[in-house]
């Protein structure tokens, strides 16, 4: 009788673990067949988390139990030997769908059912104005080096320099500007890194929900 209720609380925990996974439904546009595998970064290394093979342009679900949001990531392989092409998302503990394509998987996608990951789009769509404008100048020193014109190349260097600088500064913006989602510390974590000054600006502007989340506890280990 004993083993019976043990058999039959195991059974109960996997029922409710079940039930607290978060669907992730992924359409890639162009997809025949492959392996697509989801995976979060733990402790510097991936960890595998759901995988799964398509055939004939199957539909992809993927389920997973999260303790908070996080960003994970998706990595598709057509055959072996191919290169590995990966993207990455904001994830909540909600229904998600993310809608991409073969050609451009992990540079065009439209993801839904994640606010933190909406707020993120905003964020790559805003610095890549400003990595635009830097491969501009980036090409115009190319062509500048040629006719070995140093005063240009000056010019350039200091304008690559100034761009810099207010990426930086927007970014840093941004942050306290999202202090209540888990996004914040994550964009401090990721391209804030280099100066401690503003990390601790964007920890002390987290709320007190926030400063209990995954990044903003690696952020304060940084800081301290």
């Amino acid at each position: 009788m004993k083993l019976y209720y043990i058999i039959f609380l195991l059974f109960i925990i996997g029922c409710v673990d079940e039930s607290q996974k978060s669907t992730i439904s992924v359409d890639v546009k162009g997809l025949k067949k492959g392996t697509l595998v989801l995976k979060k970064l733990s402790d510097s290394s991936f960890v595998k988390l759901d995988s799964f093979i398509v055939n004939s342009g199957d539909k992809i679900n993927f389920s997973v139990l999260l303790d908070q949001p996080e960003m994970l990531f998706i990595d598709l392989k057509l055959n072996e030997g191919s290169d590995i092409k990966t993207l990455n998302f904001f994830a909540e503990k909600s229904k998600m769908d993310i809608v991409t394509n073969l050609e451009n998987f992990g540079y065009e996608l439209v993801v839904k059912g994640s606010k933190n990951d909406s707020i993120y789009r905003n964020y790559i769509s805003l610095n890549k104005k400003f990595n635009d404008q830097k491969l501009d100048l980036f090409k115009r020193s190319f062509e500048k080096s040629k006719s070995n014109d140093l005063d240009s190349l000056k010019i350039i260097e200091d304008l690559v320099v100034n761009i810099n600088k207010r990426q930086f500064l927007h970014n840093a913006n941004f942050a306290v500007r999202n202090s209540e989602f888990e996004l914040s510390p994550y964009i401090a974590l990721t391209d804030l890194y280099e100066s401690k000054k503003i990390l601790d600006t964007v920890y002390k502007s987290l709320s007190a929900r926030i400063k209990n989340s995954k990044y903003a506890k690696q952020l304060k280990s940084i800081i301290d």
